[in-house]
């Protein structure tokens, strides 16, 4: 789904908002679970914490004329978000478990059954390869290069610098590299 964002915008303040709202959801809604999983390593928790994000874009809508980059804007509100949440759970002492199996990171079909298990296997290592990987490097790696954000504004949600920024994804890629061919070598 790909949508008019200024447009959408410019409907939840002045026109449908309920119907703009929808499709800021149905268009975000995937990409902000996946990137609150990063950090919460539970997919239902990152799904409440992108229900109260919504809630706070869906609160805040008149002032959305102002926003310069809304891209920016929605996920710099689910990463306070997930920070407070993760600063409840701390005090609460609660422990999540994380099933690595619910963040996909490759989306191929195949109608062969042994490229479709050749293919989970390589998806199953480079996810493992990933969440390997020091904590920042692997937030500006997922979101990037599975996110696909730029990375102005990839810095932008991980409050760094470009050029920081720049240097994660770098290193993170080095590392992804050295990971797998030791294990093809291997």
């Amino acid at each position: 789904m790909i949508i008019d964002i200024k447009h959408t915008i410019s409907e939840l303040v002045y026109g449908d908002a309920q119907k703009a709202m929808k499709d800021l959801y149905m268009y975000y809604f995937q990409k902000l679970v996946l990137f609150i999983s990063y950090y919460t390593k539970d997919r239902h928790e990152a799904e409440d914490i992108v229900s109260d994000t919504f809630f706070a874009v869906w609160e805040q809508r008149e002032k959305l004329v102002k926003v310069q980059n809304f891209n920016t804007y929605i996920y710099a509100i689910a990463k306070n978000k997930v920070f407070d949440h993760l600063k409840y759970r701390e005090k609460s002492n609660m422990h999540i478990k994380y099933d690595a199996s619910e963040i996909e990171y490759l989306y191929i079909s195949s109608s062969d059954p042994e490229t479709d298990f050749i293919r989970k296997e390589l998806r199953n290592r480079l996810n493992e390869a990933v969440e390997s990987l020091p904590v920042q490097n692997k937030i500006a790696f997922k979101l990037v290069r599975e996110l696909r954000l730029k990375y102005k504004e990839a810095a932008e949600i991980m409050g760094i610098s470009l050029k920081t920024l720049e240097a994660h994804v770098t290193s993170a890629t080095k590392r992804l590299e050295k990971i797998l061919s030791e294990e093809i070598n291997s």
